[in-house]
């Protein structure tokens, strides 16, 4: 078999002739502190010029009328002067992504994951990997933002280990982690978050009808099989072929984890590492049975555990990576942990610097109304339309996709579109937890590649220092539009035949009314 001549042919194909157009257009954007510094301005613009219009629209989520605000005005001026430093300080993407960093980085300084993978993966395929990547990518995004922030690394240390390209294994892992905002076995916070959003419509709609986090249940189930197989086969017929061979360009790449066996130091430091990790996993476990990280109901949606889930991932990875730091002798004193800590984050500048500029563009978006007034008029459109059944479900699925490369915020976007689409979807015989199901399809499958999921470039950076300094946005896009693709078409697949079938999408809930 000629590996090279297969690439070769495969890079020629007309989609792939596509995808490499997409390619150098993405490699020519400006870096991505300069792409938010126009888009930043391009907002302001857009700002003043509608706000020209007179444009009023009435938001159905809680009746009051909408108008643009304008950047060049003296409220604008102000609203800038008084946000610049706290749009930046309270963006949150930033304190998770450095917060998952610190812990992470140190399990890597200290050789934790080099000598996991080297002990876990030695016999695993190499084509099983990328499945039980997305798979676990989906599982982990229960913890919501945090799964697009751990996930992406680790994958990326898992394909090196087996023999596949870090970058496949970063962007696959990235792709189940987003995918799991609509696909996952286990119950989330983004589930009570959306079903309360829902619940807030019907009592003006269909007052005997009540939402349940439960609602999207067992099609969430089900789409987790569907997608982790339909996302492992994209990773190894597309992703890994594009790239091509993986050739060291970056901090980290020289390391071949997937050579040599675990010596009896490592194996004795992973040992006392699984038990500190059990130790952790009995603590928790005690604090959920006794309640104290369950609601004061006893219930475990909205809880401590869910809601303070990211700083106990970090303590997991503080406490593992410290016991096998000491364990193996890399931590010898107590100036070991912040020089290991150190050298990690110093990777972290050019995110930081990227960050701020995004936080402007976004809190600039935000507070100019330039998306609730694209969101209701985008839930307009499609109202006129007058299509009905499939067809509307499967139209609604690609305007949420649409109106996520703009706005980062589902619960954002489906608190402006709920109140609309309920209703409408109601009329048309289509049940509140189908419609609510609909949105969050659509919401998920973008994120792959929305240029406002802030995760987009956290990954980006990670690949460009440790892996390929020479990668560009553009290969990262090109290969995530495949996923995007291939989601959009899967999901639409999956929704038309539960519609088809009438089957029942969660514990007491129906596609019809």
């Amino acid at each position: 078999m000629n590996t090279e001549k297969n690439l070769e042919n495969f890079k020629f194909t007309p989609f792939q002739k596509f995808l490499n157009a997409l390619e150098r257009l993405g490699n020519r954007l400006p870096t991505p502190y300069s792409m938010f510094f126009v888009l930043f301005s391009i907002t302001a613009i857009a700002s003043f010029l509608v706000s020209l219009t007179g444009i009023e629209l009435l938001n159905p989520s809680n009746g009051e009328l909408v108008t643009p605000n304008n950047f060049f005005s003296r409220d604008g001026i102000v609203w800038i002067l008084q946000n610049l430093v706290t749009n930046f300080t309270s963006y949150a993407p930033l304190g998770l992504v450095l917060v998952m960093t610190l812990g992470i980085g140190l399990c890597e300084e200290v050789g934790l994951m080099n000598a996991f993978i080297k002990r876990v993966m030695s016999n695993v395929p190499k084509n099983i990997v990328p499945f039980a990547v997305v798979f676990v990518g989906l599982f982990a995004n229960m913890a919501s933002d945090s799964s697009q922030v751990v996930i992406p690394p680790l994958a990326a240390i898992v394909y090196l280990g087996v023999g596949k390209h870090p970058i496949a294994g970063m962007l696959t892992g990235y792709a189940g982690a987003s995918m799991g905002y609509a696909s996952n076995f286990m119950l989330s916070g983004t589930d009570a978050l959306m079903s309360g959003i829902t619940q807030a419509v019907l009592p003006g709609v269909l007052p005997e009808y009540v939402m349940d986090v439960t609602a999207n249940w067992y099609i969430k189930i089900a789409s987790s099989v569907i997608l982790s197989i339909v996302y492992g086969f994209v990773s190894i017929y597309f992703i890994e072929p594009r790239l091509g061979e993986y050739k060291p360009n970056g901090t980290l790449g020289k390391i071949d984890t997937s050579e040599g066996k675990v010596t009896k130091k490592e194996n004795k430091a992973l040992r006392n590492t699984a038990i500190s990790l059990i130790i952790f996993i009995f603590i928790i476990a005690v604090g959920v049975f006794s309640g104290l990280l369950k609601t004061e109901d006893g219930k475990v949606i909205g809880s401590p555990l869910l809601t303070g889930i990211i700083p106990l991932i970090f303590l997991l990875f503080t406490i593992t990576g410290l016991t096998y730091g000491i364990s193996i002798g890399v931590i010898k004193r107590e100036a070991d942990i912040p020089k290991a800590l150190t050298k990690r984050m110093s990777n972290m500048g050019s995110y930081i610097v990227m960050v701020f500029m995004a936080s402007q563009f976004i809190s600039l978006f935000n507070w100019s109304n330039l998306g609730t007034l694209l969101s209701i008029s985008g839930a307009r459109a499609l109202e006129s339309i007058g299509l009905n059944g499939i067809p509307l479900i499967v139209l609604f699925i690609l305007l949420t996709a649409l109106l996520d490369f703009l706005i980062m915020s589902g619960s954002a976007k489906w608190t402006i579109m709920a109140p609309i689409f309920v209703p409408m979807f109601s009329l048309l015989g289509i049940s509140p937890a189908f419609t609510q199901l609909g949105y969050r399809v659509g919401d998920a499958v973008s994120n792959v590649m929305s240029p406002t999921n802030p995760f987009l470039f956290m990954m980006l950076n990670e690949a460009q220092q440790k892996y390929d300094k020479d990668i560009k946005l553009g290969t990262f896009l090109s290969c995530q539009f495949m996923f995007f693709i291939a989601g959009f078409i899967a999901w639409s697949v999956i929704v038309i035949a539960w519609m088809l079938l009438n089957l029942p999408i969660g514990p007491g809930f129906s596609v019809y009314l």
